[in-house]
């Protein structure tokens, strides 16, 4: 099953997520909000400039990462994770949980910095990585650009934000 970005589908199924916000700290929408707009805004052209190939699918076509493909799944450094789309600072470091299975884990966003949406599992991934059933699950993206991030997921007992290292950048804490 392709998933397609579809803003009306995003903003339409939002609502059905409102009841995970408070454990994620995430900002969920109101169904029926064709007014809204991101506060940073790019063309597809603009958004192919900034990106790699990869990045592009992950962040802006609803893909994920290959396991262990990013160097942040395993950082343990003092910092700041933002939006490689716009820079907003979504996850600090002592939020972020090691967990052995390849991807970045945080068990909270910042306030008001992710959008939850409905994403029909599995999502776009290559054809090496097996997921399970298709079944629905709650997306993570990006509240000022929009941009993809990861699932909210229940991962080893824990309910996780589940995200591509690839829509991220990292900024180190000043050493004291």
């Amino acid at each position: 099953m392709t998933h397609h970005p579809n803003r009306r589908a995003f903003l339409g199924t939002a609502a059905a997520t409102a009841l995970a916000a408070p454990m994620a700290q995430a900002q969920t929408l109101a169904s029926g909000n064709d007014a809204f707009t991101y506060e940073v805004t790019r063309t597809d052209a603009e958004w192919r400039a900034m990106l790699s190939e990869d990045e592009y699918r992950i962040m802006r076509e609803f893909g994920t990462e290959p396991r262990f493909s990013s160097d942040f799944w395993d950082t343990e450094d003092a910092g700041h994770y933002h939006c490689k789309g716009c820079d907003l600072t979504i996850y600090d470091s002592d939020q972020k949980t090691l967990r052995l299975i390849g991807w970045v884990f945080y068990y909270h966003a910042r306030p008001d910095s992710v959008l939850l949406g409905i994403d029909e599992w599995p999502a776009q991934m290559s054809e090496a990585e097996e997921m399970g059933e298709p079944r629905q699950v709650t997306e993570v993206h990006c509240r000022r650009c929009g941009s993809h991030l990861g699932h909210l997921l229940q991962v080893q007992g824990d309910m996780l934000h589940c995200i591509n290292g690839a829509s991220l950048t990292f900024a180190a804490d000043e050493a004291g």
